[in-house]
């Protein structure tokens, strides 16, 4: 697959390379596509909505308010999904 990525997306891959921390381009590309790929399984979130979900969260563990893992990602992935629904 050849691409052609705008100017200015082309500097941010070069500079991660420069960095040390990527080998090559395609390194920083499989990390960008696995990254969204992440977002696309978990979620996104609004900006400021990761923080004060996490603070409700201490708040909660702080007052005995748990549940186990399992329902709070199956819960994740069907508030992700339904979001994606109503964006796509």
């Amino acid at each position: 697959m050849n691409l052609t990525l705008p100017i200015k997306i082309q500097k941010l891959i070069k500079q991660r390379v420069k960095s040390g921390k990527y080998r090559r381009a395609e390194d920083v590309v499989t990390a960008a596509i696995s990254t969204l790929d992440q977002q696309d399984s978990f979620g996104d979130f609004a900006p400021g909505e990761l923080d004060g979900l996490l603070a409700k969260g201490e708040q909660d563990i702080k007052h005995g308010r748990v549940i186990a893992a399992d329902r709070a990602f199956a819960r994740l992935k069907r508030i992700s999904a339904t979001r994606r629904k109503k964006t796509g």
